[in-house]
């Protein structure tokens, strides 16, 4: 089901809206847990995304190391990287129908046994074909974060909280990618065993991952009501006086929620939520369609240009960069990432504070009025610096100036990875609440094809064709992506309504 135009109540609080969607009186609404425990939830899932790129991307920096180990050529040292990255996404289709079925936690937890158990493996990988084979396995492993936690965030936050906390998540997924580089170039330049050393710290913290899952992420899976269903209840709840402690405003939503606490050892000791509502076929086959959906479209176009433009430099960068006129050290070309981490920070805020607050100011400003559509406002402030990195790196990498510059260059990149893409998928959550977990399996399966396919021949093609051939074409896809937003906002709400009738599974109750 998709969301209309609602009306939302104003407050004095919450960036000046009612608290949306409003709670239920079930005890086991995740809604209602306290804050503190909803922060340590999302914090410990979130992780997952971290652990899963820290140990994806860090091998970047292990390629002149692993060519000369293995004596591979520099493409077949880069199918170490890409399939990762490929099975990163496809392995979405697997995790997200188990945890439908079986519950989240149970997914998370199953897939981060596997992952520390594929990483020690990695460690001790004696040839290329078992470390490919090692490589491949950890990106199907590490995918069951991809789509889950931005639907636990839509579990548990209201709806003036979710950019926010959408934000920490695409941080922690990019800013991975970035970190793992850095802490690479350091262990790989000061310890005997370079790359494998480098995997052994991979596992162990996927190991302190699993550990903080298991104690702090209760089961958040929760079958709300509909927003129609509550609407139409308020009245009988207040006739009654069976609602819980919540001031009714002027229009939809609460002022406050009272909330509930969550028994840990019973979290300690449940693992499986099984949802006998929905078979094994139709959990598994009811993703595909929803590639139909422009909202998810535009969401897989803008989230996977985005990040082909950043993961490409960090592809490139020991090429660029231990080679003349620059002749850096491998501890230094771990450092760069530093540029990354700063875009990234300062697109957290953008991308997750300032959306929220750009957003419900566009819902105070029509009086409540709320559609999906008004997150896309949020986009203007930021969506260009990404689009002007890809021109910055495309001059300063091809006429080999200051290093200076392409760390700029790169961090203006780095902040488009995540700005731009926390938007959208913030925005394809609240579009489609119910479908949100297929929904996005499917942007971050295609996301990953999309990077896959740039990054695939990346080392290849800017040795054949010339940084500023390449991030001309990034410039020009990266800026079509964002500028499809309009359309979007244009025609939104017909298109949402076109999307569910051209296919919209049961809701299971």
């Amino acid at each position: 089901m998709t969301v209309d135009r609602i009306t939302v109540g104003s407050s004095s609080k919450h960036h000046g809206i009612a608290l949306w969607p409003p709670p239920s009186t079930d005890e086991k609404d995740p809604l209602r847990w306290p804050k503190w425990v909803k922060i340590v939830a999302i914090l410990s899932v979130a992780l997952f995304n971290f652990t899963a790129n820290f140990a994806g991307a860090g091998f970047s920096v292990a390629t002149p190391v692993l060519e000369m180990q293995f004596q591979k050529t520099a493409s077949q040292i880069n199918a170490l990287l890409t399939f990762n990255f490929l099975l990163l996404g496809v392995g979405n289709m697997f995790w997200v129908p188990i945890a439908t079925k079986f519950g989240k936690r149970f997914s998370l937890l199953v897939s981060m046994t596997m992952l520390f158990a594929i990483l020690i493996w990695t460690a001790k990988a004696k040839t290329y074909n078992e470390l490919l084979a090692a490589r491949c396995l950890s990106g199907f492993a590490s995918s069951a974060g991809e789509s889950l936690v931005p639907e636990i965030v839509a579990d548990i936050f209201f709806l003036h909280e979710r950019a926010g906390m959408m934000s920490l998540y695409v941080i922690l997924t990019s800013g991975a990618t970035a970190i793992g580089p850095l802490i690479a170039g350091f262990v790989i330049a000061g310890t005997p065993g370079t790359w494998r050393d480098f995997s052994w710290v991979c596992a162990a913290l996927a190991g302190f991952n699993l550990v903080v899952i298991y104690l702090f992420y209760p089961e958040s899976t929760f079958r709300r009501p509909m927003i129609y269903e509550v609407a139409d209840s308020e009245q009988t709840e207040k006739e009654n006086d069976t609602r819980v402690e919540a001031v009714e405003t002027e229009g939809l939503g609460v002022q406050h929620v009272s909330h509930v606490q969550v028994s840990w050892p019973k979290v300690w000791t449940s693992f499986i939520r099984y949802d006998r509502s929905i078979g094994f076929f139709q959990a598994f086959s009811r993703q595909l369609a929803f590639i139909l959906y422009p909202s998810v479209l535009w969401a897989v176009l803008v989230y996977g240009t985005a990040l082909a433009s950043q993961v490409i430099l960090i592809f490139a960068f020991p090429s660029l960069l231990l080679a003349p006129p620059y002749f850096f050290a491998e501890t230094s070309v771990g450092l760069i990432q530093v540029a990354a981490i700063i875009g990234f920070v300062l697109a957290c805020f953008g991308g997750g504070y300032l959306s929220d607050l750009i957003t419900t100011r566009q819902i105070v400003k029509a009086k409540g009025s709320y559609f999906p559509e008004q997150r896309l406002v949020s986009l203007i402030p930021g969506a260009w610096v990404g689009c002007a990195g890809c021109i910055v790196v495309a001059f300063t990498c091809a006429y080999q100036l200051s290093w200076v510059g392409i760390a700029f260059g790169f961090g203006m990149v780095s902040f488009g990875t995540v700005f731009s893409p926390n938007i959208a998928i913030t925005y394809v959550v609240e579009s489609h609440p119910a479908f949100a977990s297929d929904c996005l399996v499917i942007i971050n399966v295609f996301k990953n094809l999309v990077a896959f396919v740039f990054l695939y021949v990346a080392v290849d093609w800017v040795q054949a064709s010339g940084w500023i051939q390449v991030y001309m074409i990034m410039f020009m896809v990266v800026a079509i992506a964002v500028l499809l937003a309009i359309p979007l906002y244009l025609y939104g709400e017909k298109l949402r309504g076109w999307s569910e009738r051209l296919y919209s599974p049961k809701r299971a109750e």
